[in-house]
């Protein structure tokens, strides 16, 4: 087995399990480290941040930002696959990542934080796993620590009296739109986890573990259920499919729930940033919505927007965005040029005799030509991801410049452990999962 990666991440962090989950469908050698009183030393002395997760390199690079890591090992660790076939179905799925990570977070941490006996509950979890193994004997006032500043925090994720019928509406729906979409398919997107259905199913699997939030999806949503054991440790079934395919259930999911949330409330903070306002105000279906602004989130929305331009036009995926009234909102790159195919040269006349074409054969056997996925097997590991690659997450640079080299191509083994797989994680912090501003640890 080659080096391993170290993971330092909770098992009360959505975006930990986002990372754990993808390593694993990956078969990427790791080592989960969790994060706690006896682990607490070796994570300062290489932390770039105080967010989870933390992914740390064979080659000692490290990485915190969840996105960030996933988007360059996806450009690197080629199979098995978690980005869509479809150049439309890639970017929905960004567009899913970022709802996950920026707006159903909001419901993870309001069922967690939101009551009493929900942050006692949640407290004690918390504490369970930063002391595993030691005996603390002022256990219970640090229990009471913790509920007081994580409640605190509701207000800066958005969870107020005011915001809870938003909130908790939200969370109902999507829960009804997505058990709907995964009753047709394995996955969000076909045969394959997406990068999308990592994210969702990272902050599902969370709120599978409250009272309240994991007895809705238990009693309401079977599919949602089983596809959340499943996105523990996911594999493989069969191949992504086409905008056709998902479309008429992924539409409403869209429509209904993404569109009225997280892009009412990130278009929303986008011009309340750029007005300078403090706040950002947004009415929605069953109330109105305040919170403070949330820079990083801009930042994501404006790369998530790129995203979208940088996506040649079609037919198909215009008339899927403006159904689901995306049009003007996230408009798309201009419709890639049709390919002509130029006509052979005329070399020789009507009136010439035609000579019989004889075959050589060359020495050595013929070159074939290589197919897609040929050539991902043995293509040269360039750095072609963090600039290139879209991500729903934009990189920003610590002080420390990324100092990985670029990895070997792990091979598409579901059933084996992989071979040696070089680093990748070489990113530095950019505070996605900062839990300073709307993030739970």
């Amino acid at each position: 087995m080659g080096a391993k990666y170290r993971l330092f991440g909770s098992e009360t962090s959505p975006y930990s399990i986002k990372v754990r989950s993808y390593l694993r469908y990956k078969k990427l050698p790791f080592e989960w480290v969790a994060k706690g009183f006896g682990t607490e030393e070796e994570f300062q002395s290489l932390a770039k941040s105080q967010a989870l997760p933390m992914l740390v390199s064979p080659k000692g690079g490290v990485a915190h930002d969840s996105s960030l890591i996933l988007s360059r090992l996806e450009g690197k660790v080629y199979k098995p696959s978690a980005r869509p076939n479809d150049p439309a179905c890639r970017v929905l799925a960004l567009l899913l990542e970022e709802y996950a990570d920026e707006w159903l977070n909001k419901a993870m941490f309001h069922y967690r934080w939101g009551t009493a006996k929900a942050a006692k509950a949640a407290a004690t979890c918390q504490a369970d796993a930063v002391f595993e193994g030691y005996e603390v004997e002022n256990r219970a006032d640090i229990e009471k620590s913790i509920a007081k500043s994580m409640s605190g925090r509701l207000k800066l994720i958005g969870s107020t009296k005011k915001t809870t019928p938003v909130i908790e509406a939200s969370f109902a729906r999507f829960l009804k739109l997505l058990n709907a979409h995964l009753e047709k398919h394995l996955f969000l997107f076909g045969g394959h986890p997406s990068l999308a259905d990592f994210a969702i199913a990272g902050q599902l699997i969370q709120l599978m573990k409250d009272d309240t939030s994991g007895a809705m999806i238990r009693d309401s949503a079977p599919f949602v259920t089983a596809w959340c054991e499943f996105m523990e440790d996911p594999r493989q079934g069969a191949v992504f499919e086409d905008l056709s395919a998902v479309g008429d259930t992924l539409l409403p999911l869209i429509r209904d729930e993404v569109v009225p949330t997280l892009i009412a409330w990130a278009e929303a903070n986008a011009e309340a940033i750029a007005k300078k306002r403090k706040t950002v105000t947004v009415g929605m279906d069953v109330g109105e919505f305040k919170q403070g602004i949330q820079g990083h989130s801009a930042t994501s929305y404006a790369t998530l927007k790129a995203a979208f331009a940088d996506t040649p036009a079609t037919p198909e995926l215009e008339a899927f965005l403006k159904d689901a009234g995306l049009t003007d909102i996230l408009p798309l790159g201009e419709p890639a040029p049709e390919k002509q195919e130029e006509p052979a040269e005329d070399t020789q006349s009507e009136d010439a005799p035609q000579k019989p074409k004889r075959r050589r054969r060359r020495r050595g056997g013929s070159k074939s030509s290589e197919t897609p996925e040929a050539t991902e097997d043995t293509a040269a590991a360039e750095d072609t991801t963090s600039e290139d690659t879209p991500s729903a997450k934009a990189e920003v640079e610590t002080e420390a410049p990324a100092t990985e080299e670029t990895p070997a191509v792990v091979p598409d083994a579901p059933d084996a452990e992989p071979e040696a797989a070089e680093p990748v994680a070489d990113a530095e912090s950019s505070g996605e999962d900062e839990p300073s501003e709307t993030k739970d640890q």
